[in-house]
């Protein structure tokens, strides 16, 4: 996609399979693997789903990230807005109440369809916490 930024999309092998947050994870690992082989830190920008329709279509994920050197700036900086998909809940200092509160709510419904485990929810929680301080 240009300035090392990168989509991996995942596809289900069958009509069977509905949810997309197992693809979503083997995207994830595929993405690190890559980052890893390259001697680069995986910086995760948007995650993105679809739910295959009534009578055709297979379940995807897709996720882009950048591949970047670490110690790179980029890595702490806010995430570059997504062409589409759900983006990642961190922005830095303190947002407002209500702010907050929309952004758990999103949270915890990407959690219920199991687009994130328990371990992101969790982290991207205390991260949205930290900034009501």
């Amino acid at each position: 996609m240009g300035n090392d930024t990168y989509s991996i999309t995942s596809t289900a092998s069958t009509g069977f399979m509905r949810s997309p947050g197992k693809l979503e994870e083997r995207a994830r690992e595929e993405a690190a693997r890559y980052c890893e082989s390259q001697g680069k830190v995986m910086k995760l920008i948007s995650i993105s789903s679809g739910q295959p329709h009534w009578g055709g279509g297979m379940a995807s994920a897709k996720i882009v990230f950048r591949a970047l050197k670490p110690g790179d700036p980029a890595l702490t900086s806010e995430p570059a807005p997504a062409e589409s998909g759900t983006p990642v809940l961190e922005r830095p200092a303190v947002a407002p109440t209500d702010i907050l509160y929309s952004e758990l709510t999103k949270l915890n419904e990407l959690k219920e369809k199991g687009l994130i485990s328990e371990e992101e929810y969790q982290a991207q929680k205390r991260k949205i916490l930290a900034r009501s301080n």
